[in-house]
């Protein structure tokens, strides 16, 4: 292994100085290298090629038929052969980095292309509402909070009107749709059907020009989901897209180097740990109670500020991680909601009775595991990501080829904080900090099941509430969010647990090529600075070492 990290790390130094200048944060070493011969080819060509990911768009509404999508196949079928063409054999580390991101993108389109074709086979790709149901059509609408000015009601009323005919061309499309994901359509339609009904409502207050469009889009979505409710019984009912391709796009794709064997048994043997370590923990604590839940909004958001302060102190303080200035408790964040729960037909979080859901229950507790998630996780990840400037990896990455990177470094931060020593005065949030381990380590296993059409949607559903060892009943919101996620996006059920045995796996291996002069901070803020790119080619780049990824380009 050509270990190249002090390399890096002085890079980074140099580039951080000129960063801090700018306000603009800390880039990463890429950023200071000298491109080589063809690099500008490729960074024109990935600009090229994002220009032309968006499908055709004809008065409002995308163009998913069957014509459009050939042609669409067809030019990506182009900008791949272009990118063959271009040779990066003899350019640095770090260019060659971003050859492999380009590549990545583009397979993951030709996923899309190939097997997905979520045009054809989920009907809930056709949310015209952007409340964070999975994957969805280009251009779902963001309901705005009323009145807005007149420029923008007007642009918000023409893509309503667009809505009943979006959902007349879906119809046509979904030539082989699956009940599993038609079933998840019709309850995403139901919430749709009510945003439509209160945004129409809103408008008769304050907004009357959005009344009848917002009506018109309500009326298309009731009619959508009716549509669905008659022909669900009687479609194939699994959505998954088959263990071989499954095997293909976590090697070209997610560039991730296990099988989906080899990902089940570590899920498996990371799930048993989680569950002694918890069983271990909860005997060590057998006399005292768990903590309870917090039953206001204002209680919550007292608990949370003092959380995120003390989460933010613990890891500059220790040395830990640079954590920027940037990097803040945001006082109007609140709670995180799934899509269902902004169906405005459902009580407020804190009506009376508390109905609690899976996270719901550990963080109105103690947040610190979630916090730890979410602010130096995923808040981190995005503050940063808007602030570099690079070419290609500056780019928000499409197709999912950074989720095991994100969703790897948020939950690895979850058993940090307990690792490092944070919670060692907090005996119940250790246990909380297991329960949540486990419970993702029980994902892994439904994933694997429902995208070999194993497992339907309900399989795989209860088998994650029955493993949970706390927490969760049948209904649980987090359980019917996660389980349709993980069958809409293939790699994001086992993301979590495979992107954290990945960075640890880097960091084993840098720790025992430098010794005792390994320096757990360098190491983070290195390899938080190759950027959201898949962990596999951020190894690649800290370490000089290509096996990996010469194994994953050599399966061609």
């Amino acid at each position: 292994m050509r270990i190249t990290l002090r390399l890096a790390a002085a890079l980074l130094a140099v580039s951080s100085m000129a960063a801090a200048a700018t306000g603009a944060g800390a880039p990463v070493a890429a950023q200071t290298a000298q491109a080589p011969a063809g690099y500008d080819a490729l960074v024109a060509l990935y600009q090229a090629f994002r220009a032309f990911v968006p499908p055709p768009v004809v008065k409002d509404v995308p163009d998913y038929s069957p014509p459009a999508m050939a042609r669409h196949s067809a030019e990506l079928q182009r900008f791949q052969a272009r990118l063959a063409a271009i040779d990066d054999s003899a350019w640095p580390i770090a260019q060659r980095v971003d050859y492999m991101v380009v590549r990545a993108e583009m397979r993951g389109m030709e996923f899309q292309h190939r097997v997905v074709e979520p045009w054809k086979r989920d009907p809930a790709f056709y949310s015209t509402t952007n409340l964070g149901f999975g994957p969805k059509m280009h251009g779902a609408i963001a309901i705005p909070t009323l009145p807005i000015a007149t420029e923008k009601a007007a642009e918000l009323a023409r893509r309503l009107d667009a809505v009943p005919e979006a959902l007349r061309q879906a119809r046509a499309n979904l030539t082989d749709a699956r009940g599993d994901l038609a079933r998840l359509a019709i309850a995403q339609k139901q919430v749709e059907v009510n945003v439509y009904g209160e945004l129409a409502a809103a408008a008769a207050r304050v907004q009357p020009s959005l009344v009848a469009p917002a009506k018109r889009a309500q009326a298309a979505a009731a009619s959508f989901k009716a549509w669905l409710e008659g022909i669900e019984a009687g479609l194939p009912a699994h959505g998954g897209v088959g263990r071989d391709n499954y095997a293909w796009y976590l090697r070209n794709v997610l560039l991730l180097p296990y099988t989906p064997e080899q990902i089940e048994l570590l899920g498996e043997r990371e799930y048993q740990r989680q569950v002694a370590f918890l069983k271990i923990e909860e005997h060590r604590n057998r006399a005292i109670p768990m903590p309870e839940p917090v039953k206001t909004r204002e209680a919550f958001d007292a608990k949370r500020a003092g959380e995120d302060a003390d989460l933010l102190r613990f890891l500059r303080d220790g040395q830990w991680m640079t954590i920027p200035d940037y990097v803040k408790h945001d006082p109007e964040e609140g709670p995180y909601m799934f899509p269902f729960e902004k169906d405005p037909s459902r009580p407020g979080l804190f009506d009376p009775p508390l109905n609690l859901h899976f996270f719901f229950q550990s963080e109105f507790r103690d947040g610190r595991p979630l916090r730890a998630h979410n602010l130096p996780g995923h808040a981190f990840d995005a503050l940063q990501a808007a602030r570099d400037t690079r070419p290609i990896r500056g780019q928000q990455r499409l197709f999912f080829v950074n989720g095991l990177r994100n969703e790897g470094w948020a939950f690895y931060l979850e058993e940090f904080i307990l690792q490092a020593g944070m919670l060692a005065d907090r005996p119940k949030t250790r246990e909380m900090d297991y329960i949540l381990g486990a419970k993702r380590a029980a994902r892994i296993l439904p994933e694997l099941r429902m995208q070999s059409n194993d497992w339907t949607w309900k399989q795989a559903n209860a088998s994650l509430i029955a493993r949970t060892p706390k927490w969760m009943k049948p209904g649980d919101a987090v359980a019917q969010f996660d389980i349709e996620l993980y069958l809409r996006q293939p790699g994001y059920g086992i993301g979590y647990y495979m992107g954290k045995l990945e960075l640890e796996k880097l960091l084993a291996d840098v720790a025992m090529h430098e010794g005792d002069g390994f320096d757990i901070k360098r190491f983070h803020d290195t390899f938080r600075a190759a950027g959201s790119i898949p962990i596999a080619l951020i190894r690649w780049e800290m370490t000089g070492d290509d096996s990996e990824i010469r194994t994953l380009r050599d399966r061609d």
